[in-house]
Protein backbone atom coordinates (compact mmCIF):
# COMPACT_ATOMS: atom_id res chain seq x y z
CA UNK A 1 0.00 0.00 0.00
CA UNK A 2 2.83 2.41 0.70
CA UNK A 3 4.19 1.85 -2.82
CA UNK A 4 0.78 2.75 -4.27
CA UNK A 5 0.58 5.84 -2.06
CA UNK A 6 4.11 6.89 -3.02
CA UNK A 7 3.31 6.44 -6.71
CA UNK A 8 0.14 8.52 -6.41
CA UNK A 9 2.05 11.17 -4.45
CA UNK A 10 4.66 11.41 -7.22
CA UNK A 11 2.00 11.55 -9.95
CA UNK A 12 0.04 14.30 -8.22
CA UNK A 13 3.08 16.39 -7.34
CA UNK A 14 4.40 16.08 -10.90
CA UNK A 15 1.09 17.08 -12.45
CA UNK A 16 0.59 19.92 -9.97
CA UNK A 17 4.11 21.22 -10.57
CA UNK A 18 3.59 21.08 -14.32
CA UNK A 19 0.28 22.93 -14.04
CA UNK A 20 1.92 25.61 -11.91
CA UNK A 21 4.71 26.08 -14.45
CA UNK A 22 2.16 26.32 -17.27
CA UNK A 23 0.08 28.89 -15.36
CA UNK A 24 3.12 31.04 -14.60
CA UNK A 25 4.30 30.81 -18.21
CA UNK A 26 0.88 31.77 -19.56
CA UNK A 27 0.60 34.67 -17.13
CA UNK A 28 4.05 35.97 -18.09
CA UNK A 29 3.16 35.66 -21.76
CA UNK A 30 -0.11 37.50 -21.20
CA UNK A 31 1.66 40.43 -19.51
CA UNK A 32 4.37 40.54 -22.18
CA UNK A 33 1.83 40.32 -25.00
CA UNK A 34 -0.30 43.12 -23.58
CA UNK A 35 2.29 45.59 -22.31
CA UNK A 36 5.43 44.90 -24.36
CA UNK A 37 4.21 43.65 -27.74
CA UNK A 38 0.85 45.48 -27.59
CA UNK A 39 -1.10 42.47 -28.87
CA UNK A 40 -4.15 40.68 -27.55
CA UNK A 41 -3.95 37.15 -26.19
CA UNK A 42 -7.56 36.29 -25.25
CA UNK A 43 -7.22 32.56 -24.67
CA UNK A 44 -4.42 32.71 -22.11
CA UNK A 45 -6.52 34.15 -19.28
CA UNK A 46 -9.23 31.54 -19.76
CA UNK A 47 -6.74 28.69 -20.06
CA UNK A 48 -4.94 29.86 -16.92
CA UNK A 49 -8.25 29.89 -15.05
CA UNK A 50 -9.01 26.32 -16.18
CA UNK A 51 -5.52 25.16 -15.20
CA UNK A 52 -5.99 26.83 -11.80
CA UNK A 53 -9.10 24.72 -11.18
CA UNK A 54 -7.17 21.52 -11.94
CA UNK A 55 -4.17 22.71 -9.92
CA UNK A 56 -6.27 23.58 -6.89
CA UNK A 57 -8.22 20.33 -6.79
CA UNK A 58 -5.31 17.99 -7.53
CA UNK A 59 -3.09 19.78 -5.04
CA UNK A 60 -5.87 19.56 -2.44
CA UNK A 61 -6.05 15.80 -3.05
CA UNK A 62 -2.27 15.53 -2.60
CA UNK A 63 -2.31 17.60 0.60
CA UNK A 64 -5.16 15.43 1.86
CA UNK A 65 -3.17 12.29 1.08
CA UNK A 66 -0.09 13.39 2.97
CA UNK A 67 -2.31 14.51 5.87
CA UNK A 68 -1.13 18.11 5.88
CA UNK A 69 -4.62 19.55 5.63
CA UNK A 70 -6.15 21.68 8.34
CA UNK A 71 -7.54 19.68 11.22
CA UNK A 72 -9.27 20.67 14.40
CA UNK A 73 -7.25 18.85 17.02
CA UNK A 74 -8.65 20.40 20.18
CA UNK A 75 -11.23 17.72 21.00
CA UNK A 76 -9.27 14.80 19.63
CA UNK A 77 -6.27 15.53 21.85
CA UNK A 78 -8.46 15.31 24.96
CA UNK A 79 -8.72 11.53 24.51
CA UNK A 80 -6.28 8.64 24.71
CA UNK A 81 -4.58 7.16 21.63
CA UNK A 82 -7.14 4.35 21.19
CA UNK A 83 -10.06 6.79 21.06
CA UNK A 84 -8.06 9.05 18.74
CA UNK A 85 -7.61 6.15 16.30
CA UNK A 86 -11.35 5.47 16.44
CA UNK A 87 -12.07 9.14 15.67
CA UNK A 88 -9.68 8.99 12.73
CA UNK A 89 -11.34 5.85 11.31
CA UNK A 90 -14.83 7.35 11.70
CA UNK A 91 -13.73 10.59 10.03
CA UNK A 92 -12.18 8.54 7.21
CA UNK A 93 -15.53 6.80 6.67
CA UNK A 94 -17.34 10.15 6.61
CA UNK A 95 -14.79 11.53 4.14
CA UNK A 96 -15.18 8.41 2.00
CA UNK A 97 -18.93 8.97 1.83
CA UNK A 98 -18.67 12.68 1.09
CA UNK A 99 -15.93 12.29 -1.54
CA UNK A 100 -17.74 9.51 -3.35
CA UNK A 101 -21.15 11.22 -3.23
CA UNK A 102 -20.35 14.87 -3.79
CA UNK A 103 -17.06 14.83 -5.63
CA UNK A 104 -17.23 11.70 -7.79
CA UNK A 105 -20.97 11.15 -8.32
CA UNK A 106 -21.87 14.84 -8.33
CA UNK A 107 -18.78 15.71 -10.35
CA UNK A 108 -19.62 13.12 -13.00
CA UNK A 109 -23.15 14.53 -13.26
CA UNK A 110 -21.71 18.03 -13.77
CA UNK A 111 -19.29 16.70 -16.40
CA UNK A 112 -22.19 15.12 -18.28
CA UNK A 113 -24.30 18.28 -18.00
CA UNK A 114 -21.51 20.49 -19.35
CA UNK A 115 -20.23 18.21 -22.09
CA UNK A 116 -21.98 20.25 -24.78
CA UNK A 117 -20.72 23.60 -23.47
CA UNK A 118 -17.48 25.10 -24.71
CA UNK A 119 -15.34 27.87 -23.30
CA UNK A 120 -15.69 31.14 -25.21
CA UNK A 121 -12.07 32.02 -25.95
CA UNK A 122 -10.43 28.61 -26.24
CA UNK A 123 -13.28 26.38 -27.39
CA UNK A 124 -12.33 23.76 -24.78
CA UNK A 125 -15.22 21.61 -23.63
CA UNK A 126 -16.30 22.61 -20.14
CA UNK A 127 -16.56 18.91 -19.33
CA UNK A 128 -12.75 18.79 -19.32
CA UNK A 129 -12.64 21.66 -16.86
CA UNK A 130 -15.21 20.13 -14.52
CA UNK A 131 -13.59 16.69 -14.77
CA UNK A 132 -11.11 17.94 -12.17
CA UNK A 133 -13.75 17.43 -9.47
CA UNK A 134 -14.36 13.67 -9.88
CA UNK A 135 -10.66 13.12 -10.62
CA UNK A 136 -9.56 14.70 -7.35
CA UNK A 137 -12.41 12.90 -5.60
CA UNK A 138 -11.05 9.57 -6.81
CA UNK A 139 -7.60 10.40 -5.48
CA UNK A 140 -9.10 11.38 -2.11
CA UNK A 141 -11.03 8.09 -2.02
CA UNK A 142 -7.87 6.12 -2.76
CA UNK A 143 -5.96 7.99 -0.05
CA UNK A 144 -8.81 7.40 2.42
CA UNK A 145 -8.93 3.68 1.68
CA UNK A 146 -5.16 3.50 2.20
CA UNK A 147 -5.60 5.36 5.50
CA UNK A 148 -8.39 3.00 6.60
CA UNK A 149 -6.29 -0.06 5.77
CA UNK A 150 -3.19 1.17 7.56
CA UNK A 151 -2.63 -0.28 11.00
CA UNK A 152 -0.75 2.61 12.54
CA UNK A 153 -1.77 6.22 12.53
CA UNK A 154 0.72 9.03 12.49
CA UNK A 155 0.38 12.14 14.55
CA UNK A 156 -1.26 14.89 12.55
CA UNK A 157 0.80 18.04 12.53
CA UNK A 158 -0.86 21.13 13.83
CA UNK A 159 -0.88 24.12 11.52
CA UNK A 160 0.60 27.13 13.26
CA UNK A 161 -0.33 30.52 11.98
Amino acid sequence: MTKLKSAIDKILITISSSLLVMMVSLSIWQVLARYVFNISSPGTEELTRHLLIWFGLLTAAYVFGVKKHIGILFFREKFNRKVQRAFEKVSDLIILGIASTLMVYGGLKIVLLTSAQTAAATGISMAWVYAALPTSGLFIIIYTIISLMSKDTKETEEVNG
